[in-house]
């Protein structure tokens, strides 16, 4: 698929890694749509480093369509990609939305009531651990992977990556991917959220115990919406995560170490929100919900 002309809106840590795997290729146009400029992006991965040469946009009105569009900002920001998506949406064109959660297509669907028509939409899960210090600069620890669904426009969009040091998976069980990761980032990320430390924060003692008992509820959550996740699996993908990732600060622990909104809408909430669909209490959800809320307003109001 070459000569593919390829929007990122929001080109922080996922988009600036995703950016530099893409610009490696040399063969895609890419055009990055960010809020702060920068001179050039610079990523550094495993394999070295990528320097990205493509055009970095701060007014919506100087962009024109595409035939992708990459959403890659955090969940709570999606409606921040309005005014890009009304310039760079064309005849043709498709949005791939790289973030956390499960209900990818119900932003998607609030843009689309703006009157926008994508030619296509792509859920994609995201598992690249990466860090952007700085604007313009991104840290990426590994290579990671993307996951979109097993259909025509979840493979066109794998097909964009061919060759690129991030993998890209389309997988026939898109649903139990996505409430896969949803568990990790809802319990471990919700705990380390709120208490601003690195995921090992929670490795024993009560806390362990607090990150099961959110998984475990999730995890009923994710069977009633189609998953296939069994609950006695719970300790072991915890213990997984903990191994290979204990020094990680999660996106959101970050933001609230850095006095940022948080997103929690996507990551607890939304496992409240669908649970109750199926008549599932999720007090443990509920209640990282309503804390992590809290201290938004607090911030907001200039109290922490």
């Amino acid at each position: 698929m070459s000569g593919t002309t390829i929007a990122i809106v929001g080109v922080g840590a996922i988009g600036g890694s995703v950016a530099g795997a893409l610009s490696d290729l040399d063969h895609h146009e890419l055009v990055l749509c960010v809020r702060s400029s920068f001179d050039r992006l610079v990523v550094e991965h495993p394999g070295g480093t990528s320097r990205v040469a493509a055009p970095v946009l701060t007014d919506p009105a100087t962009a024109l369509p595409v035939n992708w569009v990459l959403v890659a900002t955090k969940a709570h920001q999606t409606r921040d990609a309005l005014p890009w998506l009304r310039q760079l949406t064309g005849r043709g064109t498709r949005w791939a939305f790289l973030q956390n959660g499960v209900d990818h297509l119900e932003r998607a669907e609030v843009l689309c009531r703006a009157g926008l028509r994508p030619a296509g939409i792509v859920p994609v899960v995201v598992n690249l651990p990466a860090a952007r210090p700085t604007p313009g600069r991104v840290l990426q620890s590994l290579d990671g992977a993307l996951t979109s669904p097993d259909d025509e426009h979840g493979r066109d969009f794998a097909e964009l990556f061919e060759g690129a040091r991030i993998r890209v998976r389309p997988h026939e069980d898109f649903v139990t991917i996505a409430w896969r990761k949803l568990i990790m980032n809802a319990s471990l990320g919700g705990v380390c959220a709120f208490l601003s430390r690195e995921n090992g924060a929670a490795a024993e003692g009560p806390l362990r115990g607090l990150v099961l008992d959110l998984m475990l509820e999730a995890s009923e959550v994710a069977r009633a919406e189609g998953a296939q996740i069994d609950s006695a699996d719970c300790a072991q993908i915890l213990d997984g995560v903990l191994g290979v990732a204990g020094d990680h600060w999660s996106s959101i622990a970050v933001d609230r170490r850095e006095g940022r909104p948080m997103e929690w809408e996507a990551r607890n909430a939304v496992v409240g929100r669908r649970g109750r669909v199926h008549g599932i209490a999720t007090p443990w959800n509920d209640a990282v919900t309503a804390l992590l809320r809290a201290v938004d307003l607090q911030r907001e109001a200039g109290d922490c």
